[in-house]
């Protein structure tokens, strides 16, 4: 990937290749952060169009993935914010794009950890559905692995206590 996030730095169609190979992810994680699908579609957008115009600060292609999952997450406070002061409607969970499996996936994951915080569901969604390890949520989140660890613990804790003789 490091090879290609260098091409992309000069080359728009290595760009959208780059962008093409990580949208899922980009996706489910928005998804986690604000409803709407207007809402995803926006802040997916934006940034797409940030890490275009930045790509060439990027000092580390092998941070490429870390640092536009950064900016995706604070474009989804910016949009949170903004939602706040501006009634949206609710998001229709049938609008989601993506294969049956996927499907029934992402609505078993996200009905599962629909009572949690904006910031435990994003740290399970890295860590359970995206695969990412700790450390790599820490340093997107800019968190200590330890902060990490425990809140995953401690939502994990939440998720048995809500759902207790559910999962046994």
């Amino acid at each position: 990937m490091e090879e290609l996030v260098e091409k992309a730095k000069n080359d728009n169609d290595a760009f959208t290749q780059l962008i093409l190979e990580i949208q899922n992810d980009l996706y489910s994680i928005a998804k986690m952060r604000v409803k709407s699908e207007e809402q995803i579609e926006d802040v997916l957008q934006e940034t797409m169009l940030s890490a275009y115009l930045n790509l060439p600060k990027l000092k580390e292609n092998k941070y490429f993935k870390t640092w536009i999952i950064k900016i995706l997450i604070n474009n989804c406070n910016k949009s949170f914010k903004h939602k706040a002061l501006v009634s949206l409607e609710n998001d229709d969970i049938d609008k989601y794009i993506g294969s049956e499996e996927n499907h029934n996936k992402e609505l078993e994951f996200e009905d599962i950890i629909s009572f949690l915080n904006k910031e435990e569901k994003t740290i399970l969604t890295l860590y359970y559905y995206l695969s990412y390890t700790t450390k790599e949520i820490a340093e997107i989140l800019n968190k200590k692995e330890g902060t990490v660890t425990s809140k995953i613990s401690r939502a994990k804790q939440k998720i048995k206590n809500k759902y207790k003789g559910d999962f046994e």
